[in-house]
């Protein structure tokens, strides 16, 4: 019975599935497709997957982390596609820390700050992270004063997609 229960669970296994998430966007091709719907102003000419499921822990006693898929392109720009299936109420904060762990991976030593390569860091989420019924949503940095309100352009850019909703907000191809 265990070997049918284990059949039907493939059947019906989808994208959402961990392990058929990372063996599909192993594929170098696959993985470009993908950012090149999602970011389609970047002109993304090549990709190269640079690590999946790799977890790194900066010191001992730190919090390791695990991109699913991690990319870079032709540009060097860092990319780290993730599948997140639970909505465990915390994706603000472990977008915050894939961003800083990809930040501390764009700086290299003796170069002045401007140089750090830009970082994209993308949720595929089977739930709506800010509960307003919304497809997707992106989330950079802002500077808000008095007067003004505009984006920091530190080149951290976070988006999130909500598979399970059907209301068409993203581009076709996406």
């Amino acid at each position: 019975m265990q070997c049918q229960d284990l059949a039907n669970a493939w059947t019906q296994a989808d994208l959402s599935d961990d392990f058929i998430f990372n063996k599909t966007f192993l594929d170098s091709a696959l993985t470009k497709e993908l950012l090149k719907r999602v970011l389609p102003t970047l002109r993304i000419r090549k990709i190269k997957i640079l690590n999946t499921q790799h977890e790194l822990v900066t010191t001992h006693d730190a919090k390791g982390l695990r991109f699913d898929i991690y990319a870079e392109d032709n540009r060097g720009r860092h990319f780290d596609v993730e599948m997140q299936v639970l909505n465990k109420h915390n994706l603000p904060q472990r977008i915050r820390f894939y961003q800083s762990t990809l930040a501390m991976d764009s700086y290299e030593r003796g170069e002045d700050y401007i140089q750090a390569r830009n970082a994209y860091v993308i949720f595929f989420c089977c739930f709506d992270l800010g509960g307003n019924g919304n497809q997707w949503y992106r989330v950079e940095r802002e500077i808000y004063s008095s007067s003004s309100r505009y984006r920091l352009g530190d080149g951290e850019v976070s988006l999130c997609f909500d598979v399970t909703n059907s209301s068409h907000t993203v581009s076709q191809p996406l």
